[in-house]
C-alpha cells in the first residue's frame, strides 16, 4: 500500500540531492499514486496538477483547456509570467483559432528546407566558439562560452538582427526566465528589448533582407496587418524561448553524455548522423530541467561540469 501523501504539496517541488536529472521524488510518488492532484504555487492558489503522459495528451487536445491568461484562475507559476502575461499577450497565452493564425506567420521560416539553409551559417558559428575555447583558458566554463553565445548567434540570425545585439538578447533572456527576479525588473527588460525589436523592424522594413523581421516587415508591417509591436512581441517570444531552452540542453546533453561515457563513444565514433539525430531527440527526451537549474547543477552538483580541452 502507497504511504499517505502530503495534502497540498509547493510547486515546484524540491529536488533530491544526487543526480539532477531526476524528478523531484514526491513529483515521482505523485506520478503512481496520484497522477492528478492539486498543489499549491507561490500565491497560494491551487490549480490541478496532470503528470501522467496520455493523461496530460487528452487535455492538450481536449478544447475546453485554455491556455488564455485571462482566463479566471489561470496557474501563473511566478510573480515575473504573471507580470509578463498581463504585459504582453504572444501566441503561447492564445487558443485557437488565434493561436493558429499566430502561428502561421512564422511557420513558413521554420520549414526543413529553410532550417537546412541555415546549416552553413550554424556550422560556423559553433565551429568558431569551440576553436575560441580551445585556444582559450583551460579549463573553460561551457555555459558561458558555448552553450549561451549558440542560439543567441543563430536567433540573431533569425530574426536578421547584427550581432552585436547578443549581450542584449542574453542579458533580457536570463533576466525574463530567472524564477525570482523582481517583476519590475523583469518589465523593464522587456521593454528594452521590444524597443529594440521595434527600430529592426524599421530599418528590415526600409532595407529587407532574408530573415524573419524583413518578411514581417514586408508582409505584415507594410499592409497594416501588424503593428511594429505585434511583430516586436513576436521576436521576444522566439527569442526568449529558444534561447534559454537550447542553452540548458547544449549544457545538460553534455553533461549527460559525460555522465555515461558509453553513450559519448557511441555518438562520437559512430560516424553516422542518423545516430546523432537520434541522440539529440533522445536527450530531449531525457532531459526536463531549465537553464535556471543548469546553473544549479553548475554549482551544487559534483560533477565536471566545465570543459578541458
Amino acid at each position: 500500500m502507497a504511504d499517505a501523501l502530503p495534502e497540498m504539496p509547493t510547486f515546484p517541488m524540491v529536488r533530491a540531492t544526487g543526480c539532477p536529472f531526476d524528478p523531484s521524488p514526491e513529483l515521482s510518488r505523485r506520478l503512481e499514486d496520484a497522477p492528478v492532484s492539486r498543489v499549491r504555487l507561490w500565491d497560494g492558489s491551487t490549480p490541478w496538477m496532470v503528470t501522467r503522459h496520455a493523461d496530460v495528451r487528452a487535455l492538450l487536445a481536449d478544447p475546453r483547456v485554455s491556455v488564455d491568461v485571462a482566463q479566471p484562475g489561470f496557474p501563473h507559476t511566478n510573480a515575473v509570467s504573471k507580470a509578463r502575461d498581463a504585459h504582453m499577450k504572444t501566441l503561447m497565452q492564445m487558443d485557437a483559432p488565434e493561436h493558429i493564425a499566430q502561428r502561421r506567420l512564422l511557420t513558413s521560416d521554420f520549414t526543413i528546407r529553410r532550417m537546412e539553409a541555415l546549416r552553413p551559417r550554424i556550422q560556423r558559428i559553433v565551429d568558431d566558439l569551440i576553436d575560441e575555447m580551445l585556444a582559450g583558458p583551460n579549463p573553460v566554463d561551457l555555459v558561458e562560452a558555448f552553450a549561451l553565445p549558440v542560439p543567441s548567434l543563430v536567433i540573431c540570425e533569425l530574426l536578421g538582427a547584427p550581432y552585436t545585439a547578443r549581450d542584449l538578447f542574453h542579458r533580457v533572456s536570463r533576466t525574463l526566465v530567472m524564477d525570482e527576479p523582481d517583476p519590475a525588473q523583469a518589465m523593464a527588460a522587456s521593454e528594452e528589448l521590444n524597443a529594440y525589436l521595434e527600430e529592426l523592424v524599421d530599418k528590415k522594413n526600409a532595407e529587407p533582407g532574408d530573415d524573419v523581421f524583413s518578411r514581417l516587415a514586408v508582409e505584415q508591417y507594410r499592409t497594416g496587418a501588424m503593428t511594429r509591436r505585434e511583430i516586436a512581441t513576436a521576436g521576444q517570444l522566439l527569442l526568449v524561448a529558444g534561447h534559454d531552452t537550447t542553452a540548458a540542453m547544449i549544457a545538460l546533453g553534455t553533461t549527460a553524455l559525460l555522465a555515461h561515457p558509453d553513450q559519448l563513444s557511441a555518438v562520437r565514433d559512430s560516424g553516422d548522423p542518423a545516430l546523432v539525430t537520434n541522440a539529440a531527440e533522445e536527450l530531449l527526451r531525457y532531459l526536463s530541467i531549465t537553464h535556471t537549474e543548469a546553473r544549479r547543477v553548475a554549482r551544487d552538483w559534483p560533477w565536471p561540469y566545465r570543459w578541458n580541452s
